[in-house]
């Protein structure tokens, strides 16, 4: 299967279960408040047929992760809850995004015949990661954008962005925002918006959350912890996000 297949899946998949390969939106993410009433995680629902995936439209320029979450992801931490967990997790996202000190690396990953690429930016104290940013690009420009939020080693938080699709009249957002808590999901949300391109931004920003089932949060939990471990990763990365060459 073709790297941008392997995209277009995603979004199928993302429009029939509520989550998949493809969230969060440009390739900085655009975020908007959790609504306060949580759900658990709960079993992997089956994925309904979708209409047939737009064409994907490339990734628009943006700031560099660290300023776009500055400007822009300030109102995506998740809002207060009557969980603890969820507050929590909320506390210490604020915390992450506060801490100017932290030392950022980056590095980039090739798939082979042109099939895609990505690029990660680790942002750490003390030798830890705090906070990693992934961009997964097709072929195409087509793919997505994941910032991970760990705490102890663990990762916590996951908001994921998918690149617009869509021709300019008719463009589709989709953003889906993962919480953990001792290495188990324990809600999920998703939002997506479709209409003119030059408005779907903000529209996003408004849009509500929807609680859906974590049957992805695994995926996204293995990509935090190959990110993590920096080059030590990189080999199982490309494993993971490129197509493998037919037999």
């Amino acid at each position: 299967m073709s790297r941008l297949a392997m995209i277009f899946a995603g979004v199928l998949l993302a429009a029939g279960c509520g989550r998949g390969d493809k969230a969060p939106v440009s390739s900085s993410s655009r975020a908007a408040e959790v609504p306060g009433g949580e759900q658990g995680a709960s079993p992997p629902a089956a994925s309904a047929p979708a209409a047939a995936p737009a064409t994907a439209q490339p990734a628009p320029q943006t700031a560099a992760p660290d300023a776009a979450a500055d400007a822009e992801h300030q109102s995506a931490a998740p809002e207060a809850s009557g969980d603890p967990r969820i507050d929590e997790i909320r506390k210490k996202y604020a915390e992450i995004q506060a801490d100017k000190g932290l030392q950022t690396s980056e590095l980039r990953m090739e798939c082979s015949s042109g099939e895609g690429r990505a690029e990660v930016q680790l942002h750490q104290k003390n030798g830890a990661v705090s906070k990693a940013v992934l961009k997964d690009i097709a072929a195409g420009d087509a793919g997505s954008t994941y910032q991970f939020y760990y705490d102890g080693g663990r990762l916590i938080f996951a908001l994921n962005d998918a690149f617009p699709f869509g021709e300019p009249p008719k463009t589709l957002l989709v953003q889906r925002r993962y919480y953990y808590h001792q290495g188990s999901p324990i809600l999920c949300m998703k939002k997506s918006v479709e209409g003119p391109s030059d408005k779907v931004e903000s529209m996003l920003r408004q849009a509500p959350n929807e609680p859906v089932d974590c049957s992805f949060a695994p995926k996204v939990e293995r990509l935090a912890s190959m990110v993590a471990k920096g080059a030590a990763g990189m080999d199982a990365l490309k494993k993971q996000l490129c197509p493998r060459p037919p037999r």
